[in-house]
């Protein structure tokens, strides 16, 4: 029997976003919490060295990957962490690190729409959330004013608001104003995106200084990351300690959360008791937990009465396209996107096709450029040149499409094979359908048209893609049989253990996931006190 030596009032595992907002939410009220994190603290300055002298240039590039807590690492080619078995490859990316993944996450701060909460109703596909829209709204607010979003308030994003963003937009770029004005023609209209990066000092962070590596690294901390409230928890006497990875939740014979055992990277287990357990690793490791915490009573893993553990699990599939235009754009002023099209974003069609956000990426492709043209042998001079040109005129489209759930993607265990941590490997199952390929295939033809209207002289689209959203595998319901969480996002099977996160999500709509992630933690962080005031 493992050693109890931590006991608290709220257990939560993970320190990403939900776990921070939640860890400093309830330590404003005056609760004790403890938070575990599987990962290392880093520091900005060693991810940017890292960054730099990295030869890889996926998303995870600088950040370690430690044996004690491994993740997905696409840098070196294929991943070996997760064992893909489904006719599509998703080549998610998250981070095991104090802070979570908000590290390197590009800070777009998206709401969902009203009727993105009731797609079974509207559309007729997919299923409608236990909660609507007005339920989260004040929750919304209240996360972007803790996250400091900055957006256009003039702006329809088809989300009503009760209080203006906390920031003003950050300014648009040349290749913004000149693309937004050619492609009025089109239908296609763009707004400042709403992101939670400093368009002026805010919260103790200054403003953007416009480097445009927000994705992987801000360098200088005006892009928001979880470890702000972590910091701020900290400060409230949230005890949080890194590098201790969660095994197994405990429970007694009547389901009640009793213990977590978990290790620390030297191997030392240990065991802590919560009144709460909150569960806040992401789409992928929160339902492997909970089927790692597989017993007698629960053959199956933990709050999976209803068999949707681990299923229905939904990214935004995405296509990129770049452009060459015959006149100069100058991209790669400021951060690396600043406006977004909502054009696609809903509509009648959704009974049919996937809907979509566009973004224009305001990023230069130079290392691209540099890598394709040596193997096909261009040297310098006429190598500089054509990196010359090709920065000036070179620009990137990209879309996200929503995804319904579909019951079989998503992970299962293998129980027979073990990864550097010694826990089961996931076999991981993810398909596209008909609903998706519709909506790809209509970004496709937008593309085509935006080339034409551009005077392209070239045009090279991507194949779909992944956008690392982990959405869906323990979704939220008011029924115990379909669903694993409850509206406050307290677990159907084991009333005092809560799920927070993206894997709560019925369906994705378009919106990024972290903002609504932040607004359920802030708002589930209130029934959880309410749950321990009331006993």
């Amino acid at each position: 029997m493992r050693t109890t030596d931590i006991s608290t009032d709220v257990l939560i595992i993970g320190s990403g976003v939900a776990g921070a907002l939640c860890a400093y939410r309830l330590a404003q009220k005056g609760i004790k919490v403890t938070i575990l994190e599987a990962g290392p603290r880093v520091k900005r300055e060693e991810i940017v060295s890292g960054f730099r002298n990295s030869p890889y240039l996926d998303l995870s590039a600088g950040y370690p990957n430690t044996p004690w807590a491994p993740r997905p690492d696409w840098g070196t080619g294929k991943d070996q962490y997760i064992e893909q078995i489904g006719p599509e490859v998703s080549a998610m990316e998250y981070l095991r690190v104090v802070g979570g993944t908000t590290w390197h996450w590009s800070a777009n701060s998206i709401r969902l729409l009203p009727s993105d909460f009731k797609m079974h109703t509207t559309h007729g596909v997919g299923v409608d959330w236990p909660i609507d829209y007005d339920e989260l709204e004040k929750y919304y607010t209240e996360a972007e004013y803790e996250m400091g979003v900055a957006g256009d308030d003039t702006a329809d994003t088809g989300s009503p608001r009760s209080k203006p963003y906390p920031n003003p937009p950050i300014p648009p770029s040349y290749s913004d104003h000149t693309l937004s004005k050619k492609l009025e023609s089109l239908g296609i209209s763009f707004i400042a995106r709403p992101a939670a990066r400093n368009s002026r000092a805010y919260d103790g962070r200054g403003q953007c200084q416009g480097f445009g590596t927000c994705s992987p690294i801000c360098p200088t901390g005006a892009q928001y990351s979880a470890m702000v409230h972590i910091q701020k928890a900290e400060k409230l006497g949230v005890q949080l300690i890194e590098n201790t990875r969660a095994d197994r939740i405990n429970t007694d014979s009547n389901g009640r959360i009793i213990s977590v055992d978990y290790t620390h990277a030297d191997g030392t287990r240990r065991s802590a008791t919560g009144k709460i357990v909150v569960v806040a690793a992401n789409g992928i490791e929160t339902p492997r937990l909970l089927l790692m915490s597989a017993s007698d009573g629960y053959p199956h893993g933990l709050a999976n009465s209803s068999g949707e553990v681990g299923r229905n699990f939904m990214d935004h599939p995405g296509l990129s396209c770049r452009m060459l235009s015959p006149e100069p754009l100058y991209v790669d002023r400021g951060p690396e996107s600043i406006i977004t099209s909502f054009s696609h974003r809903t509509g009648v069609f959704q009974q049919k096709r996937a809907a979509w956000t566009m973004s224009l990426y305001n990023r230069n492709f130079f290392h691209k450029t540099t890598r394709n043209s040596l193997i096909e042998g261009v040297l310098p001079p006429d190598l500089d040149e054509l990196i010359r040109y090709r920065s000036l005129h070179e620009v990137e489209f990209d879309v996200h499409l929503e995804q319904l759930p579909k019951h079989q993607n998503g992970i299962t265990l293998d129980w027979s094979n073990r990864d550097s941590a010694g826990q089961p490997v996931m076999r991981f199952y993810y398909s596209l359908d008909n609903y998706e390929h519709a909506g790809l295939k209509f970004a496709r033809d937008i593309f085509w048209k935006i080339s034409n209207t551009l005077q392209c002289t070239e045009t090279k689209i991507s194949e779909a893609y992944s956008h690392h959203h982990l959405m869906g595998t323990a979704r939220m319901g008011d029924k115990a049989l379909t669903s694993v969480v409850d509206h406050e996002c307290r677990t159907h099977d084991h009333k005092n253990m809560f799920l927070l996160g993206s894997a709560v999500f019925p369906t994705s709509g378009t919106a990024n996931p972290t903002l609504t992630i932040a607004a359920l933690s802030l708002r589930a962080a209130d029934h959880i006190k309410h749950q321990l005031t009331v006993g």
